[in-house]
This record gives structure tokens, sequence and C-alpha cells, in this order.
């Protein structure tokens, strides 16, 4: 019993010795936090304090263009249709049967004037022309014997009727056989037309090329028949194609459109992005304009000429290969201005205004009048004086008197003064 209690009493006495161990910690890391917060406000009151100043003002940084007079040329920019200059569909004048064709006649094949595109049966034909001569040849017969038997009335008529004249009507006409002469005349004449008619319709049996052309479409082969005003092909003129051109109605006045067949039309430089012969160009010319607008965008249409649109001469060859209904664009050389100065669009504020920097680093602005605008450029005449320096960059609030700094290459420090010239 003595040994129990011993034991329990030794168990009792632990207690007291853990709480003391948290005191002395709790009073160390109190001790630790007061002297942190100490050390940070002395840091904070002894720290160097920065000086207050007024902020300072910069003039902004701006690019700068000298500008000059000259000569320039309005361009017109536009976009273009394609379009067949000449066309027609080949038919036939004669029923027959097709007996040949020509090797390039199919989709795409190229004629030359005057080659035989479809020979028609002509034996039809052929024997109604050895008919029709032998007709003439009996009709002919027939009025030698008329003159003949003129010869033989003339006499009897002097025999019995001495120098009287005979009437030009009645007895004496019968008399003389002139209305037989007329028949026969008249028998001769119709037989050489109905021969005539039919050397025609034989020379038709051959259907020729009327003009250098390719062919878009054909409806004919070896072995079919063919009836009168039957469609043969559909041929398209390869000399020349027309590039049908809309554009608004105010860019008429700097165009010269010719009035009259032959007349002197404006330049007209062709390209395509896509398609054959991207990247290359081609030129035409301004022969008409149309009589009415389009319907949707009330836009004038040109006609644009553009000769051997397919390359198959040997100077083309280069070209831009130009395709029916392609879409493509059109610059078209206008009139010339002199005195003008050309600007970038960029350049032009509230659609009539510019900047211009003064010689005493100060902003003016100035209203203008455009001559010409189109995407990239304007041209104007007033407003500006050989020599200026026209801002081409953007202000954020340009006012009127405004200081700025001008921009070159060397501007790294606070002060560049010198324009670049020319722009950038």
């Amino acid at each position: 019993m003595p040994d129990d209690i011993k034991i329990k009493g030794t168990k009792t006495g632990q207690p007291p010795f853990r709480w003391s161990r948290c005191l002395v910690r709790g009073i160390l890391c109190l001790i630790i936090l007061i002297a942190g917060i100490a050390g940070a406000s002395y840091i904070t009151k002894t720290a160097p304090k920065a000086g207050k100043r007024p902020p300072r003002k910069e003039a902004p940084l701006v690019r700068v263009k000298e500008v000059s007079p000259s000569l320039e040329t309005v361009i017109v920019r536009a976009m273009g249709t394609v379009i067949p200059a000449r066309q027609v569909m080949l038919k036939s004048r004669v029923p027959g049967e097709v007996i040949k064709t020509h090797p390039e006649f199919t989709e795409g094949g190229l004629l030359q004037k005057g080659d035989q595109v479809l020979q028609l049966d002509p034996r039809d034909y052929s024997l109604a022309v050895t008919q029709k001569q032998s007709k003439v040849v009996d009709a002919r017969y027939e009025l030698d014997l008329e003159l003949g038997q003129q010869e033989v009335a003339r006499r009897e008529w002097k025999l019995l009727n001495g120098s009287r004249p005979a009437e030009e009507q009645g007895d004496g006409a019968l008399a003389l056989r002139k209305p037989h002469l007329e028949k026969a005349r008249a028998s001769l004449a119709s037989a050489q037309a109905e021969l005539e008619q039919a050397e025609l319709d034989l020379s038709r049996a051959t259907i020729t090329a009327p003009f250098n052309a390719v062919i878009r479409e054909k409806n004919a082969e070896v072995g079919a028949q063919v009836p009168a005003q039957g469609q043969l092909a559909d041929l398209v003129d390869t000399d020349f194609y027309w590039v049908l051109v809309a554009l608004p109605v105010d860019r008429l006045k700097w165009i010269d459109i010719p009035r009259m067949t032959g007349g002197r039309g404006s330049m007209v430089r062709i390209s395509c992005r896509n398609g054959p012969g991207s990247g290359h160009a081609r030129t035409g010319t301004v022969i008409r304009i149309l009589s009415d607008l389009e319907t949707e965008g009330r836009m004038a249409r040109l006609l644009v000429s553009v000769k051997d649109p397919l390359c198959l001469k040997k100077e083309s060859s280069h070209q831009l290969l130009l395709l029916l209904g392609d879409y493509v664009r059109v610059e078209i050389q206008g009139h010339e201005i002199d005195k003008v100065y050309r600007i970038p669009r960029t350049a032009l504020r509230d659609d009539s205004k510019i900047w211009v920097a003064g010689d005493d680093g100060i902003l003016h602005i100035r209203e203008v009048h455009t001559i010409w605008r189109d995407r990239d450029t304007v041209l104007i005449r007033d407003g500006l004086r050989p020599g200026d320096r026209l801002i081409i960059s953007d202000l954020q609030s340009p006012v009127q008197g405004m200081r700025i700094r001008l921009y070159t290459q060397s501007s790294k420090g606070s002060t560049p003064r010198l324009s670049e010239k020319g722009g950038s």
C-alpha cells in the first residue's frame, strides 16, 4: 500500500511544470512582437521624404512631311467585269446533215476568220444547182427563138403596112410579138434567179467563222440533222474584250470619254489579285459610256476595250489573261492638275482640316478644300505653301497654338527640333 501511494503522488505532481513552460514561451513571443513594432516605427519615422514639385509639361511628339506643289495625274480606281465585245450564235441557213467539223470545234476551241467550222451534206444542193442550170439554158433558148420570131414579125409588118408605125398597144404590139419577147426575157431572169438561189444554198452548206473567235458553247456533232436556223455554236470574238466598269457619277468629269466611234479615251490599267496571270496587268482604253445607271447602286458604267485578251499573240504572252466573267481592278488615267499638293488621306482631319507645324514649334490648324480624294491620298490647292511641314501623325487633343515637338530619327532626348523630310 505505501508503494501505491508513492506512485500516485508522482503523477499528480506533473501538471504544474507544464504550465510554467507555456508561460515562459508566451512572454518571449510578446517581447519579440513589441521589439518588431518598435523597430518598424523607428524606420518609418527616420526614412527620407521626397520633395514635392509641380508636374512638368512636355509638348507632344509629332511626325511631319515637308510638302511642295507638283503636277499630278488623277487616277480613278474602280472594279469591273470582263464581258464579250462581240458575240454571235452561229446558225445554219439551210437544213442538212453535218458530215464534217473543224478540229477546234469544241468548247474553248479557237477559230480564225474564214475557217470552215461545219460542212453540211452538199449533194442535194449540188443537184438543185444542176436542175436550175438546165432551166436557165431552156429559158435562154426560148429567148433566142423569140428574138428570131421578132425579126420575122417586123418584116411581115413592113410588107403589109409599109412605113406606118405599129401601135405600142393593141393589135400592133401583138403583131410584132412584143408580149412574147417580154415573157421570154422574164422567164430567163426567173431561171437565173433560181440558179443563183441554188448556188447560194450550196455555199451555205459550208459554214465558216465570221471572225477570230473562241467557241463558248457548241450544239452540233457529226451526223446530226440540222434544221434551218438551227443553233450550231456560240462564238466570242478574241480580238477584243470589254471591261464593264461601274463608278460614281461625280468621277466622270475626270475621264476622257469618246462621244463618237474612233475617239480617243482615257488609258486604263487592268489587274486582278487571283486567277491566271495574277501579278501582271493589261492596258485598255475607255471607248464608251452607257446611257443608263445601275439599278441597284445608281452607278455610271463605262466600257473599256482590251486587245488580245486571251494572250494569243506573242507580244501579249506575258500579260494578264482575261477570262469572261472575271472581276478585275481598273485604274483609269484621268486629267492632269498642276500646282497641287498630294497629301496622305490620314493627314486630312475632320474631312476639311490639316495640321501644320510652325517654325516656332506651334501647331496651326487650317481649313482646306479638296480637289480629289481616293483611298490613300488627297489633292489640295489651298491651305499649304511650299516648304510647309504637314503633320502626318495623330494627336489626342489638338488645339490651335499648342506647342509640339518634331520627330526625327535622333529624337531620343527631350527637345528634338528637326523634321523628317518626306515623312516616314
